[in-house]
């Protein structure tokens, strides 16, 4: 019996403004926190006061005065309450033990009152500092994801714990699952993008966790006056306590489910998976041991992210090795097509490729399997009109691009190219190929309803698949997709062989033009340019930053002269090419270039290492000139207005002093994970090699 009709004569008096899982009580009030908005229908058997009065009670009158005013006092100036307020209260038969919350939606305030179960907190604490410590002694992503779900399927209770990730069309995997005895498996089951809509996708940027623990339990009405005009069911999306929608219901009562935990895993660039728990029945959930789930999640998720950014870190070494070796056969001018014989079978490894190809000169060069060479010839002339930017293009579906038909492309399905600009007149083009991977898929509903769910059509023709059934499908036409760190890598390695092209070609033309006198001088010119300076920012360019540090190796080991290199990297300039677009990540690279410059003393020297990456050569600099000298250049260009540009520029630095037996390789692998440590700490930040000394904003500016 809903309060309207318990009312005398309240029949008309209220309006239905959303509804919560009975799970608790809650509570919307203005922004003081002095008048009850809305509440939900169920308050009228923890007050003991009619829907009538409850809406026109002030706080202290429902929660007690002490209480009122502690949550008054914890929700000033702020957008959540720090913790939940525990309290007790006396009913007829026995003592309630609850916990209260509270967090602001726009000019309102949400209350959530919840019951807090018995648990030795003490114990709890236990279990997941067990579980932390687990956690954080895992060295690969698979062990750590095992961890994680067998960790929050032990501390809930959930039948069955898995992690979903999200791929770049927004389906989902099944890529960790814990289960209990007799619970059927849903790893490797892919579900569609239809399943986590746009909005629900929001829900989770708002309240990181969704609890559920009871799907088919009766939703209780929130309530407000029939005279309040403003809308609340946007009240209760960050809302713990938010009920299901009949469709969720629908849909986790087809698989099967009868409670449901789902927290979100966020990485740099959003929403990257879900932690989802599932119980076969109702699962009854304490408070505390939700926001223990939902610690195991997030450290879990720190973790995650730093065994990725290590296993990156690997891969690039791994690049850097062939690139160094690329630098010492440049210093013999080889030819690139040399470099490309002799260097093809490893890079067709570190690419995970079948072939490459290199066009230099109007010349096409092959190694392994490539396409026939006419049609590579088309194919490069063909993207050379289609992709107009500097960047790479890449493609894990070559064959569904309209420039790409009518092509025998010989099974080849994945395409990186990378454009080599050796001077404003002609393109080169670094080419990796990928052979097609049929890949069989597992639905948790069919292909061809999937289909219809993305046209938002009826499916009235077949019946839903069984509890936890599985279609299958077989995806062909595709190859395995390009990481982002294959292509950075690609971009890095196409730099080099511009750079060995350039001087091979300057050393070909010294040696046909050396009676010509007035030739040689402009050829002379030309590889100076080439050699030594960066196309784009004007810059040292990586060869000769190379040959700068072997100098300055030479006088430190002679005469005791100490040096220091700064290795720093754009934060997040990915994100200002997908936004702005090349140009403005291009345009980016010069002011920040052309500003460091600017503030370095004349004894010390910029270069371009690579991408986003520079380097700053500092002569004679010690410990703490090395570290004022980086922290200066953090805030410089941190400081920096770029027209066009709503976002701020950061770099994280990493700062590595000689030592002595250094070499090129050490000294810059010591830069190098000075600076990944400065990012993985929180980036916009300085860091020095072999301490754990470091700079970077305080806290008021971060914010």
């Amino acid at each position: 019996m809903t309060p309207s009709q318990n009312d005398t004569g309240g029949q008309g008096l209220y309006r239905v403004a959303g509804h919560i899982q009975p799970c608790g009580w809650l509570l919307v009030l203005d922004a003081d926190a002095d008048a009850v908005l809305g509440a939900s229908a169920n308050l009228i058997d923890l007050t003991h006061l009619s829907m009538s009065e409850v809406l026109n009670a002030s706080l202290a009158q429902i929660l007690g005065r002490r209480l009122a005013q502690t949550l008054k006092r914890e929700i000033q100036g702020r957008s959540r309450m720090s913790a939940p307020l525990a309290f007790t209260r006396k009913l007829a038969e026995s003592a309630l033990r609850a916990q209260v919350s509270a967090h602001r939606r726009g000019d309102r305030i949400v209350v959530e009152i919840e019951p807090r179960r018995s648990q030795g907190q003490r114990r709890l604490m236990g279990e997941v500092n067990e579980w932390l410590r687990s956690i954080g002694e895992t060295d690969s992503i698979d062990a750590l994801l095992d961890t994680l779900v067998e960790g929050v399927g032990h501390l809930t209770g959930h039948d069955r714990v898995l992690v979903c990730r999200f791929d770049a069309d927004r389906h989902g995997k099944i890529i960790a699952e814990h289960c209990a005895d007799g619970v059927s498996s849903l790893h490797g089951q892919h579900f569609p993008a239809s399943d986590f809509p746009a909005r629900a996708r929001r829900l989770f940027d708002e309240s990181p966790v969704r609890s559920v623990p009871d799907v088919q339990a009766v939703p209780v009405e929130v309530l407000t006056r029939e005279t309040e005009r403003h809308s609340q069911r946007d009240d209760l999306n960050a809302s713990v306590l938010r009920a299901v929608s009949p469709e969720q219901v629908g849909y986790q009562v087809h698989i099967g489910v009868g409670a449901m935990l789902s927290i979100a895993i966020r990485g740099q660039h959003g929403l990257w998976g879900l932690l989802v728990g599932h119980g076969l029945g109702a699962v009854p959930l304490a408070p505390a041991v939700r926001e223990a789930a939902r610690v195991l999640v997030q450290m879990a998720s720190q973790r995650l992210f730093l065994l990725n950014a290590r296993q990156e870190a690997r891969y690039l070494h791994r690049v850097q090795d062939s690139r160094d070796l690329l630098t010492r056969e440049r210093q013999r001018l080889s030819s690139p097509e040399a470099l490309v014989r002799r260097h093809g079978a490893e890079w067709l490894l570190l690419f995970r490729a079948q072939g490459v190809a290199l066009l230099h000169d109007g010349a096409l060069l092959g190694f392994g399997e490539v396409p026939a060479h006419g049609d590579l010839v088309d194919l490069v002339t063909r993207l050379e009109a289609e992709h107009v930017h500097d960047g790479p293009w890449y493609s894990a579906a070559l064959t569904s691009h309209a420039f790409a038909q009518g092509l025998a492309l010989d099974g080849v399905c994945g395409l990186l190219a990378v454009p080599l600009r050796l001077n404003p007149g002609r393109r080169d083009w670094l080419l990796l190929f990928r052979p097609e991977q049929i890949e069989t898929l597992y639905w948790a509903v069919s292909p061809g309803r999937l289909r219809q769910q993305q046209r938002r059509e009826p499916v009235l023709d077949q019946p839903l698949p069984g509890r936890h059934s599985a279609w299958r499908e077989e995806v062909s036409g595709r190859s395995i997709a390009w990481e982002r760190i294959e292509r950075v890598a690609a971009v890095d390695l196409g730099e080099d062989l511009a750079l060995a092209a350039s001087v091979h070609e300057v050393d070909r033309l010294n040696a046909r033009l050396r009676q010509e006198q007035l030739a040689l001088g402009e050829a002379n010119r030309r590889l100076e340019q080439l050699a030594h300076f960066d196309n784009l920012t004007g810059v040292w360019n990586r060869y000769r930053v190379e040959q700068a540090i072997d100098v300055e190796l030479g006088a430190a080991e002679r005469y005791g002269r100490v040096f220091a290199l700064l290795l720093f990297d754009a934060d997040h300039f990915k994100r200002i090419n997908d936004r702005f677009g090349h140009e403005m990540g291009d345009h980016v690279l010069s002011v920040l270039s052309q500003g460091v410059s600017q503030s370095l003393r004349s004894c010390d020297h910029l270069g371009r290492w690579g991408g986003e990456e520079f380097v700053v050569l500092a002569t004679e600099t010690n410990r703490e000139a090395a570290i004022g000298l980086a922290e200066r250049l953090r805030r410089l260009i941190a400081s920096l207005v770029i027209e066009g540009l709503s976002q701020m520029i950061t770099v994280s630095i990493g700062v590595a002093l000689w030592q002595p037996g250094d070499s090129r390789k050490t000294l810059v692998k010591r830069a190098d994970q000075a600076m990944y440590r400065a990012k993985s700490e929180g980036r916009d930040r300085v860091y020095l090699a072999d301490s754990d000394e470091a700079t970077g904003p305080t806290p008021a500016a971060s914010s």
